[in-house]
């Protein structure tokens, strides 16, 4: 088990864009990076290529976060290889361009689960461990939509709006903790 001194950041949909970003700057301030995607292997092993390459101790983990199952196993992965998570930043996410009128309930509720569902399962899992050391931060990923709405993005935007107040809530809760 590697332990960095700055600690350890889990970023979930960190194989590119905003995600590969954030875990790039996390891994050069000294943080051991967790990287995370759901279905592009390669791209996710390539970023982790391309971070220990710049020296960040790094591990990938292919999980579709929007499944808890999935969550859990991807925990049991970190734990073995870092020990603790630090850092979790709820990055993993999907829009969907089109008329409401026209959206199937399978695509409303993939939209939820990848945008919201999986906020609550990596939450839920990291948090037994954070409030135990009384010490930890969540960061969570949304988008102006989730305040302000977006044409053709209506359950994107639900779903954004849902981590908005999911994080003011949580960080009452959590606040007295030691987690921000």
């Amino acid at each position: 088990m590697i332990k960095s001194k700055k600690g350890t950041v889990l970023v979930t949909g960190s194989s590119r864009g905003i995600g590969k970003a954030i875990a790039a700057a996390f891994g050069k301030k000294g943080y051991a990076v967790v990287l995370n995607g759901s279905k592009d292997k390669k791209a996710l092993e390539q970023t982790k290529v391309e971070l220990s390459k710049k020296g960040i101790d790094c591990i990938a983990v292919l999980a579709d976060v929007s499944d808890y199952q999935n969550c859990k196993m991807m925990l049991s992965e970190v734990k073995k290889a870092f020990g603790t998570i630090d850092v979790l930043i709820n990055n993993a996410g999907m829009a969907h361009i089109g008329l409401f009128s026209d959206m199937t309930p399978k695509q409303w509720k993939r939209i939820l689960s990848v945008n919201l569902e999986s906020v609550f399962h990596c939450t839920h899992l990291v948090l037994p461990d954070m409030i135990h050391r009384h010490q930890g931060n969540i960061i969570n990923i949304s988008s102006i939509w989730g305040q302000k709405g977006a044409s053709c993005e209506a359950v994107y935007s639900a779903a954004k709006g849902g981590i908005d107040s999911f994080t003011k809530a949580m960080a009452k809760e959590l606040g007295p903790s030691g987690i921000r």
